[in-house]
């Protein structure tokens, strides 16, 4: 924790900080475990997730709020998937379709799409695309980060944001098109 504090110079984000520590803590390292499979390694993608959240520490505004917990929750994902990626045995790239694998929540049913308003079904549908187009929708449009703060969260580059939100759109597009198909299909 001293680390932490050493990194940042306001006495108002230091008092941020620190409740962001202490509420979201368990959540990150539980997130991490679940891809990382490994206490080692899910220390330290808590370590660099909270390192990247100083960073964009002037981002969030409230601490107990679901906006925040999905950041935080985001960035843990992304960091954990990138050690991941570094620590496997085999130096082989893991292609973003199959990260899905280790990430829960994919998907609404099509009971809970029934149950759900429209809001909700936009998010259920974002929720259900690759972990790759998902990120960066969230980051755009419930978050409201630019393509540049995207970029630098999770360590890609402009034009990839840029092509991840155009096919992410897409690919969002035709799972609307299906809930809609679903919705209006005749019994």
């Amino acid at each position: 924790m001293i680390i932490y504090m050493a990194m940042i110079d306001n006495e108002d984000d230091k008092f941020k900080f620190n409740l962001l520590y202490n509420t979201y803590k368990q959540t990150m390292f539980y997130k991490a475990m679940e891809i990382l499979k490994d206490e080692f390694l899910a220390e330290d993608a808590v370590h660099h997730s909270f390192i990247k959240i100083i960073k964009n520490l002037n981002k969030i505004d409230k601490v107990n709020c679901q906006k925040t917990k999905g950041f935080i929750v985001i960035i843990t994902e992304h960091t954990s998937i990138d050690i991941y990626r570094k620590s496997a045995k085999e130096k082989i790239e893991i292609p973003y379709d199959e990260v899905e694998y280790f990430i829960e929540g994919l998907g609404p049913s099509v009971e809970e799409i029934y149950e759900e308003n429209n809001e909700n079904l936009i998010i259920d549908a974002i929720t259900s695309l690759p972990t790759n187009y998902s990120t960066v929708l969230k980051l755009k449009y419930s978050h409201g980060y630019s393509n540049k703060e995207i970029s630098q969260i999770l360590g890609i580059s402009e034009e990839n944001v840029r092509q991840r939100i155009f096919r992410g759109k897409k690919k969002l597009e035709k799972v609307l098109e299906g809930l809609e198909e679903i919705k209006y299909e005749p019994v």
